[in-house]
C-alpha cells in the first residue's frame, strides 16, 4: 500500500468516527435544505423554488465540506504532535494534501448524493444533465479545501481554525446567494455576489441540475473556480512544503 493510500485510509477512518464531521457533512446541509424548501419553496406565487434552493444548498454543502476538510486535520495534527511525526517520515507535503483532499472528496460525493435524494423527495425535477453537477461541486470543494489548508497552517489551534472556517463560510454563503435569494440581499451584497466563489458554484450547478440559467453562466462559473483553485493550490503548497 502506498503512503498516499495509507494516509487516505487513516483520514477516512478518523472522519467516519468523528461525530462533528458526520453532523456537519450530512445532517446540517440536509436540515438546511428541508428547512429552506418548507419555508421558502412556495414563497413566490406561481413559482416552485425547490430546484433553485436545492442547487444553492448543494453548492454551500460542498464549500462547507471543503474548508473543514482542509483545515481541521492540520489543526488536529499540530495539537497532537502528528506534524512532527509526518516530518520525520519520507512523505511529502503534497502527499499529505492529496490524501486530505481525497478523503474529503469521498465525503463530498456522499453528501451530494444524499442531498440529491432529499431534493427529489421534496419535489425537485432534475434535468438529464444532472450528473454534470459533480464537476462544479468538486472544483468548489477543492477551492475551499485549499483555503482551509491555508487557515489550518496559519492558525495555531483547533478552536481557532473552526471559528475561522465558520466565519469565512457563513458570510460567503449569505453573500453568494446560497442561503437567501440574492434579490433579497442589500444592494452592496448584490454587487459583491458575483465576486464570491459560492455564487459561481451555484451558477455552475443550477443549469445542469434543473435547467435554469445559461450554459454561458456555467462556463464562466467553471472558469472562475479553476482559476481561483489554481492560485490557492500554489499558495497552499508553498505554505505547507517541508520537503
Amino acid at each position: 500500500m502506498t503512503r498516499y493510500r495509507a494516509l487516505t485510509n487513516v483520514l477516512l477512518r478518523y472522519d467516519l468516527r468523528d461525530w462533528a464531521t458526520l453532523i456537519f457533512t450530512f445532517l446540517f446541509p440536509a436540515g438546511l435544505l428541508v428547512a429552506l424548501v418548507l419555508t421558502m419553496g412556495d414563497s413566490i406565487e406561481g413559482m416552485d423554488l425547490t430546484g433553485p434552493i436545492s442547487a444553492n444548498v448543494m453548492a454551500f454543502g460542498a464549500a462547507f465540506v471543503g474548508i473543514f476538510a482542509g483545515a481541521t486535520h492540520l489543526a488536529l495534527w499540530r495539537e497532537n504532535g502528528m506534524f512532527v511525526v509526518l516530518r520525520s517520515f519520507p512523505i511529502s507535503s503534497n502527499t499529505v494534501i492529496a490524501a486530505q483532499a481525497t478523503a474529503g472528496m469521498i465525503f463530498l460525493i456522499a453528501q451530494a448524493l444524499a442531498l440529491f435524494g432529499i431534493a427529489m423527495a421534496l419535489g425537485m425535477t432534475p434535468e438529464a444533465t444532472a450528473p454534470i453537477v459533480l464537476l462544479p461541486l468538486i472544483l468548489g470543494f477543492l477551492l475551499f479545501f485549499m483555503l482551509g489548508v491555508l487557515v489550518g497552517i496559519i492558525l495555531p489551534s483547533m478552536a481557532g481554525v473552526s471559528m475561522a472556517a465558520v466565519a469565512i463560510i457563513i458570510p460567503l454563503g449569505m453573500i453568494g446567494g446560497a442561503m437567501m435569494p440574492i434579490e433579497t440581499l442589500p444592494s452592496w451584497a448584490q454587487t459583491a455576489a458575483p465576486y464570491t466563489p459560492i455564487y459561481h458554484m451555484r451558477e455552475a450547478v443550477t443549469m445542469p441540475l434543473i435547467g435554469e440559467g445559461t450554459w454561458g453562466d456555467v462556463g464562466i462559473g467553471l472558469g472562475y473556480l479553476v482559476a481561483v483553485t489554481a492560485i490557492l493550490t500554489l499558495m497552499a503548497q508553498r505554505a505547507m512544503k517541508w520537503k
